[in-house]
């Protein structure tokens, strides 16, 4: 018996945007169940009665927080569909709780099927344009007492970038299980629980440079 395939729950209000993701998704081979609904009342209620593994939404809106919480209520993953790199557009803590980032311009079938199985194998994609922003936006202030080896320190600045266990290992020419122990031990120093959070963090507590204008 085949496996079901990864479950997402679209809540976009956008006929056109919806039924367009929709479409990409339910063409990717490695996709089950995918529901749709246009409001975070319906969201709610689909959640708890269907537990997709997966949900896409805006990353900007009223509702978007409230979504995002629900999702990791239900253990789902969040994946937010972004307007543009600026992460002032995304609220705070829905930024830090979020699983995943994809641009609107960027949603292509196999963006979004990568996009997709990285968030359900555990890593979290973050555009460049994104990383970007944050650095080069972020002020830097006196760093804690955080020691990290040069391998982590080489390892977190590719996280910021948005690469993926297996870029990241290509990138360093380790093992990709070396790499998980890295990010691994990066997250315990950082005292995070996902990645997304160790990158704000790092950039908050100036472990990784901000970007310097070319």
């Amino acid at each position: 018996m085949s496996a079901p395939g990864i479950t997402a729950l679209v809540v976009l209000d956008n006929e056109l945007l919806s039924h367009g993701v929709r479409s990409m998704l339910k063409s990717i081979p490695t996709m089950g169940s995918v529901w749709a609904c246009g409001k975070a009342a319906e969201a709610f209620a689909l959640l708890p009665a269907q537990r997709p593994d997966i949900v896409l939404c805006l990353g900007s809106g009223p509702d978007t927080p409230a979504l995002v919480r629900g999702a990791v209520q239900h253990g789902a993953k969040a994946l937010l569909l972004l307007e543009g790199p600026d992460p002032d557009a995304v609220d705070e803590a829905t930024l830090l709780a979020a699983h995943g980032f994809l641009m609107q311009a960027d949603v292509t079938v196999e963006k979004l099927r990568e996009a997709l199985d990285r968030v359900h194998s555990g890593d979290i994609p973050l555009p460049p344009g994104m990383a970007r922003t944050l650095m080069s936006r972020q002020t830097r202030r006196p760093a804690r007492r955080i020691s990290l080896t040069p391998r982590e320190g080489e390892v977190l600045h590719l996280l910021a970038e948005g690469l993926s266990n297996k870029q990241i290992a290509r990138r360093l020419g380790i093992s990709e299980h070396g790499i998980k122990r890295h990010v691994t031990n990066l997250l315990a120093k950082l005292n995070s629980p996902n990645r997304t959070l160790a990158v704000a963090l790092a950039l908050q507590e100036g472990l990784i440079r901000a970007a310097q204008p070319a």
